[in-house]
């Protein structure tokens, strides 16, 4: 799909139904470790042809991602995961197809959607900044580790940790805390949806299986949504869920005529995990929904069945398993040099032929 085009939908992209898709990605415009270079390099390196990049509440780097996606014959999605509130609780909402370059009337509620939450986000990390360095906790590294980009939090919690005042991002954040700053900034879920779709966008709540800070949303909690909101999917394919997880929140789909997505939430390489090759037949509908079509070839393994997932978590590893979505300290800390690495490399990139890997690639 050409880059330039006025929105976010594929119209002759074709897929096998067993070629890799991963529909939630993270990159350095949030809290993250991929450069759009870094990333297009390993997608193109294990056969992604679709991937959708969903960083939290911005799409700083969908458009460069797209970019240079475009010269390597992948199709990147335009995403954003935008943090909500819904009866008292966070819940996060994957929203694809609207590029972040519309300034189209219907795209303008959206717009303001993510630009009120950047609003709030550049306060709250103001704020931390301001009770960190006045109660001795100075951050020389800040503008570094910023390296341009608005200030975000995490911007401010990744200073933290490089400057030895908490060890990871929990314990970052926990200092701000105990020194009376905070870090919640969303919006009501249903002004977000409503927004969304008057843009053309396509809503699904993200990783509801996933059991953190936030909480599992169950099936009640699904039929309650739904009754309330008109969402359109669940991820009902992620990175740390078990078939039975899998089977449940498919089958939640089914129930509600919902559409399926499919992510790995991949932060950083290997961090938590990389991008997976998700089957494409398995979320056949919301790539059709974007306009990505699955050719039939006739094979009947290609519906999602328990045990067909290789890399699904097995039962007994379930209860013990961590789910860490943030990249590691050390990673963080390199996050300035990578930007300006992914920088230098940009006319570099946009020269070399589809498939050549950048110089920066990290797998």
């Amino acid at each position: 799909m050409d880059p330039a085009s006025t929105n976010g939908r594929a119209t002759t992209t074709a897929l096998a139904p067993a070629d890799p898709v991963d529909l939630h990605l993270h990159t350095l415009a949030s809290d993250g470790a991929w450069t759009p270079a870094a990333l297009i390099d390993h997608l193109a390196a294990n056969g992604f042809r679709i991937a959708a990049v969903c960083d939290h509440d911005t799409q700083r780097s969908v458009l460069e991602t797209m970019r240079r996606a475009s010269r390597r014959g992948i199709q990147i999605v335009p995403g954003v995961e935008v943090t909500t509130r819904w009866r008292d609780r966070q819940v996060h909402l994957l929203v694809y197809g609207i590029r972040p370059d519309r300034a189209d009337a219907a795209a303008a509620p959206f717009r303001a959607v993510l630009a009120e939450l950047d609003a709030l986000l550049l306060g709250l990390a103001d704020d931390a900044r301001q009770r960190l360095e006045a109660s001795g906790h100075a951050l020389p590294s800040l503008e570094e580790i910023a390296a341009g980009r608005p200030l975000w939090p995490f911007h401010v919690l990744s200073a933290v940790i490089r400057e030895g005042h908490a060890k990871n991002l929990k314990t970052a954040a926990e200092l701000v805390t105990e020194l009376g700053g905070g870090f919640n900034a969303d919006l009501p879920l249903p002004d977000v949806v409503s927004a969304a779709h008057a843009a053309g966008g396509i809503c699904v709540v993200a990783h509801p299986g996933r059991d953190d800070s936030i909480g599992v949303i169950s099936a009640d909690d699904v039929a309650a949504m739904v009754a309330e909101i008109p969402i359109d999917g669940l991820e009902a394919h992620y990175r740390s869920y078990t078939d039975a997880q899998t089977a449940l929140y498919r089958d939640l789909a089914n129930q509600h005529r919902l559409l399926i997505s499919c992510g790995s939430d991949s932060h950083a390489p290997k961090h938590p995990v990389d991008p997976r090759p998700w089957r494409a037949a398995w979320c056949a509908d919301l790539l059709g929904r974007l306009g990505i079509e699955i050719a039939s070839d006739g094979a009947t393994d290609e519906i999602w069945k328990p045990g067909l997932d290789p890399l699904a978590v097995p039962a007994s590893a379930a209860a013990t398993a961590g789910d860490q979505s943030e990249p590691p300290g050390e990673q963080i800390a390199d996050a300035a040099e990578a930007i300006e690495q992914d920088q230098r490399l940009s006319t570099t990139v946009m020269g070399a032929e589809d498939g050549e890997s950048s110089p920066n690639a990290r797998h």
